[in-house]
């Protein structure tokens, strides 16, 4: 299992990757994300992907193993899916994004931080505006 903080599901897979000296191959439409997630994500104008995702756990197993864990998660209420699989290191990362393939790159920077400093420079120029 890895977490999916910094830079987020895809940081955390990136890692794992990584770590396991794997490509990696992940169909986007399968990972859960909640409507709220993608609702605030869409407010602040990041990626919900890319971003800290605290609390998410990413779970590499042997295939055969995959759905038993993802019904023992149902019955404890919670959500999780199959969304990919490990391929040769040659391949690094592949997303399938609507039925294409792209190369994934680790996002360098979790877009909370740009998302921060934009509210941080309107309460400025807010606060400024009410001086006057």
């Amino acid at each position: 299992m890895h977490d999916a903080t910094e830079c987020g599901v895809w940081g955390g897979l990136f890692e794992l990757s990584q770590a396991a000296n794997l490509g990696i191959r992940i169909e986007k439409e399968r990972i859960v994300l909640e409507d709220c997630v993608k609702e605030i994500c869409d407010l602040f104008g990041i990626d919900p992907y890319a971003s800290i995702s605290e609390g998410t756990l990413i779970i590499a197993c042997r295939e055969h193993k995959a759905e038993e864990i993802v019904e023992a998660l149902s019955r404890k209420g919670i959500s999780s899916a199959i969304v990919g699989e490990f391929i040769g290191p040659k391949h690094r990362m592949i997303l399938v994004e609507e039925g294409r393939e792209r190369k994934l790159e680790h996002p360098l920077v979790d877009p909370f931080w740009g998302a921060f400093y934009r509210a941080l420079n309107l309460k400025e120029h807010a606060s400024k505006g009410m001086e006057k």
